[in-house]
């Protein structure tokens, strides 16, 4: 299941679940590098110009699609994942985008987790997976981030 929200929900969390950090200023938390480089007034605007400045920006780019396919990844293995986000329209902004952008390569939805009620609400309530119109982007994505992770380590590829 894919979630998101603020640190404050970090503690009824799954012990198991993945946690990155994509635009909270809680520096102990696992940041993923994906703020775009552009003016911050961009992120305020939450546009559909800004959707497809930061798919464009995410697929074009092999180190920040490495880091955002972390997230697909986990999901495929089948593990939780919680999106941390801080307060302010741009954060929210780039959340939003970003679960756009999951939601419409691969057909699977995000849940926002304000409580501990709406964590087991959408445990019990909420269907989260990959729809089959975008298993073929899913099988794609894969070998590409395979292959960008033998590039980075290619210890992986040695036999011992």
């Amino acid at each position: 299941m894919l979630y998101y929200g603020y640190t404050n929900v970090i503690p009824i969390l799954n012990t198991d679940t993945s946690i990155y950090n994509i635009t909270s200023y809680n520096d102990s938390l696992r940041r993923l590098n994906l703020m775009p480089p552009c003016d911050l007034r961009f992120y305020k605007d939450g546009s559909r110009d800004f959707d497809m400045f930061y798919a464009t920006w995410i697929l074009n780019n092999d180190q920040v699609f490495f880091e955002f396919f972390k997230i697909v990844y986990d999901l495929y293995i089948g593990k939780d994942v919680f999106l941390v986000m801080d307060n302010g329209d741009w954060s929210e902004n780039i959340i939003e985008s970003l679960l756009k952008l999951i939601q419409q390569r691969y057909g699977y939805n995000g849940c926002m987790i304000d409580s501990f009620e709406s964590y087991v609400y959408a445990q019990n309530n909420i269907s989260s997976r990959f729809e089959p119109f975008g298993l073929m982007n899913l099988d794609i994505d894969k070998d590409r981030f395979s292959i960008l992770l033998a590039r980075m380590n290619p210890n992986l590829l040695k036999e011992e």
